[in-house]
């Protein structure tokens, strides 16, 4: 196929894609957002050493409640930590990203393997939002009430990560998983003798070759 046709099959691809990802990723976004969030909510538990009371999921926000023991004036007692996260805050460009991937197609031929790992990247991601965007929260709701406090290092680590991955990672987020996707097709060719890539690309072309 010529380069100006896959260039317009590509187009195609997306323009079409697009909105049927959209509207998968509305039906998907409540339940994927339950699923990472508890997920994300339970490590960052670990990490501050609260304990996850609840996770509450609507269509669109998460509630995430912790509870700490504290000694007050009256004895032992126990605090309510609640956390609001939005699921659309960190996968917005979700149907993005799988569209852009289909554009992608008439370009590169990539194993299911390969596939599944530009999924588990995106999940990486969401989740690293979820975990860094509780522990800030958590640890400034603490340092707030005089329960808790951090130290300068730790509060910067922190504000950094969460800071890189919302505005730079979930943001970028389509041109770093094609760029991806790319490296491993460029590995893949490395891997591969030109007859082996030649075939793999044109299976039937190889097929014809070989009846004859």
């Amino acid at each position: 196929m010529r380069l100006r046709n896959k260039i317009f099959l590509g187009i195609a691809l997306f323009l079409v894609s697009y909105p049927v990802f959209l509207v998968l990723w509305i039906q998907i976004k409540p339940y994927y957002g339950y699923a990472l969030t508890g997920v994300g909510a339970r490590l960052a538990a670990v990490t501050t050493g609260l304990e996850l009371e609840n996770v509450r999921h609507g269509e669109e926000k998460a509630e995430v409640s912790f509870t700490d023991l504290v000694m007050t004036g009256e004895g032992l007692g126990e605090i309510f930590l609640d956390l609001k996260i939005a699921v659309s805050d960190y996968s917005f460009n979700v149907p993005l990203t799988f569209a852009l991937v289909a554009g992608l197609f008439p370009f590169f031929r990539w194993r299911k393997m390969t596939l599944v790992e530009a999924c588990l990247i995106l999940i990486l991601i969401h989740l690293s939002y979820i975990y860094f965007f509780c522990i800030l929260q958590l640890f400034h709701k603490l340092t707030l009430a005089g329960i808790r406090t951090t130290s300068r290092p730790v509060q910067f680590f922190l504000q950094f990560m969460w800071t890189f991955t919302d505005n730079m990672v979930i943001r970028f987020e389509p041109f770093l998983v094609a760029v991806y996707l790319w490296l491993r097709n460029r590995t893949e060719d490395l891997m591969f003798l030109p007859s082996e890539r030649a075939a793999r690309d044109n299976p039937k072309g190889s097929g014809k070759q070989a009846r004859s």
